[in-house]
C-alpha cells in the first residue's frame, strides 16, 4: 500500500502542477472575456472544446495505453517505434477529423488550417503530459503545465497588440503555447521520451503491440470523446437556443468553477492513478483494490468539506464570480451549485470506474457512458429553450451522476469478486 508521507508528497507535487495553470487559468478568463466580450469568448470556448474532443479520439487510445501498459511494456524491443508509429497514427486521425468536421461546418480555410494545427499541438502535449505521469515525474509535470498555462496568457495578449482580438485570435495564441512546449520538450528529451532499454524484451513486433494498445485504448477514446462531448453540446445547444452573451457567461462560469477541482481533487487523481496501474501489472490486485477504495473514501470525504464550504458560502463565491465575469446577472447564480457537483461527480468517477480500466472493460465503459450523454441530448433539446441554461447545468448534473451510480455499482460487485478468489 502507498505510503501516507508518499501521497501527501506527491499530492502536493501535483496540486503545485495545478495551482499555477489553475491560477494563470483564472486570469486567463477574467482578461480575455473583458477584452473580446462574452460573445467572442463563447464561440472561443465552442471551437477549443471540438479540438479537445477531436483530441480524445485521435490520441486519447495511445495516452490510455501508456497508463495501463507502459510498466509491462516499456522493456519491449520495439516500443520505441511502436511510439513514433502510433503518434504518426494519432496525428493522421486527428487532422481527418477535423477536416472533415471543417467541411461540414462550411469553415474557412484559414479557420480549419488553424484548428488543425490547435488539435495537433494539444495532442502532442497530452502524450508528453502522460508520459512523465507514467514514469511518476510530477516535478516535471508542474514545469510543464506552468510554461504552457503562461505562454497561454502572454502569447494571445501579445497578438492583440498587433491584431483585431478575436475568438481565432485567442485560439492562435492558445495553440501556439501548446506547440512550444512540444517542441522543447522533443527537442531536448526525443531520445528519453521514445526510449530504447539495455535489455530489450523481443515478446511483441511493432504491430502486435500496437494493436494491443489500439484494442485497449481505443473504446477508452471513444469514453473520453463522449465525456468531452458531454461539456461540447453544453455549449453547442446554448449557441443554438440561446444568445452568444448567455454561451460566453455559461462558459466562462464553468471554466472558472472546474478550476477549483483541478486544484483540490485532480491532484488525488494524477497521484494514485499510475500507482493503482502499476500494482495491477505486478499481480498485486489487492494492493490496487485498497487503493481505490482508499481514494473513494478520499474523495467523498474532501468532496463532501469542499462542498459544504460552498453550499455555506453560496452568496459570496457568486459574488467572486461576478467580479470575475463583468455584467454577470443573477439569473447565473441558480447554476453555481449544479456545475460543481457535476465537476465533483467527474473527479469521483476516474475511481468508480477504475475496475473496469483493469479488467480490460473500456467497452463497457462507453456503454455505461452512453445513458449520460442522451440524458445530456434531451435535456438540452427538451428543456434548455423553455427554462434556459439553468436546464443545461441540471442535465450536466443527472448526466454526471447515473454514470458514478452505474460504474460504482460495477466497482462494488467487481471487488466482491475479486476479494472472493
Amino acid at each position: 500500500m502507498i505510503s501516507k508521507r508518499l501521497l501527501l508528497k506527491e499530492t502536493i507535487l501535483y496540486g503545485v502542477s495545478k495551482a499555477i495553470p489553475g491560477a494563470v487559468g483564472l486570469g486567463f478568463v477574467m482578461v480575455f472575456i473583458r477584452l473580446i466580450g462574452p460573445s467572442e469568448y463563447g464561440q472561443y470556448s465552442l471551437l477549443l472544446s471540438q479540438c479537445n474532443l477531436i483530441v480524445a479520439i485521435s490520441f486519447g487510445w495511445l495516452n490510455q495505453a501508456q497508463l495501463r501498459y507502459y510498466t509491462s511494456d516499456v522493456n519491449h524491443q520495439t516500443f520505441g517505434s511502436s511510439q513514433i508509429k502510433s503518434l504518426f497514427i494519432s496525428g493522421l486521425l486527428g487532422i481527418g477529423m477535423i477536416s472533415v468536421l471543417a467541411f461540414a461546418q462550411s469553415s474557412s480555410l484559414l479557420t480549419g488550417g488553424l484548428l488543425i494545427w490547435v488539435t495537433i499541438s494539444i495532442g502532442g502535449f497530452n502524450y508528453i503530459k502522460t508520459r512523465f505521469q507514467v514514469q511518476l515525474m510530477p516535478a516535471k509535470i508542474i514545469w510543464l503545465t506552468s510554461a504552457q498555462a503562461l505562454m497561454a496568457i502572454l502569447f494571445p495578449l501579445l497578438f492583440f497588440q498587433v491584431y483585431h482580438g478575436n475568438a481565432l485570435t485567442l485560439l492562435l495564441g492558445v495553440g501556439i503555447s501548446f506547440l512550444c512546449i512540444v517542441l522543447i520538450i522533443f527537442g531536448k528529451n526525443i531520445k528519453n521520451l521514445i526510449q530504447k532499454q539495455k535489455s530489450p524484451i523481443p515478446q511483441e513486433n511493432s504491430t502486435s503491440i500496437i494493436k494491443k494498445w489500439f484494442y485497449f485504448g481505443s473504446p477508452l477514446s471513444i469514453w473520453f470523446a463522449m465525456g468531452l462531448a458531454l461539456p461540447f453540446f453544453d455549449r453547442f445547444f446554448i449557441n443554438l437556443f440561446q444568445s452568444g452573451e448567455e454561451l460566453g457567461m455559461y462558459a466562462g462560469i464553468q471554466e472558472l468553477l472546474t478550476r477549483i477541482f483541478s486544484l483540490t481533487l485532480f491532484p488525488l487523481v494524477l497521484t494514485l492513478h499510475p500507482r493503482i496501474m502499476n500494482s495491477w501489472n505486478k499481480n498485486e490486485s489487492n494492493v490496487s483494490i485498497k487503493i481505490i477504495v482508499y481514494s473513494i473514501g478520499l474523495m467523498l470525504g474532501v468532496g463532501a468539506i469542499l462542498l459544504l464550504t460552498i453550499w455555506i458560502f453560496n452568496d459570496f463565491i457568486f459574488s467572486m464570480v461576478q467580479w470575475a465575469i463583468p455584467g454577470l446577472s443573477s439569473q447565473f447564480k441558480d447554476i453555481i451549485l449544479p456545475l460543481l457537483l457535476t465537476g465533483f461527480l467527474w473527479q469521483l468517477s476516474f475511481f468508480t470506474h477504475k475496475m473496469l480500466e483493469l479488467k480490460e472493460q473500456t467497452v463497457r465503459m462507453v456503454f455505461f457512458l452512453f445513458p449520460s450523454l442522451l440524458i445530456n441530448l434531451i435535456g438540452n433539446i427538451v428543456f434548455l429553450p423553455k427554462y434556459g441554461v439553468v436546464a443545461t447545468a441540471y442535465t450536466a448534473l443527472v448526466s454526471a451522476l447515473i454514470y458514478c451510480l452505474i460504474t460504482g455499482c460495477y466497482t462494488i460487485a467487481a471487488i466482491r469478486k475479486e476479494t472472493i478468489k
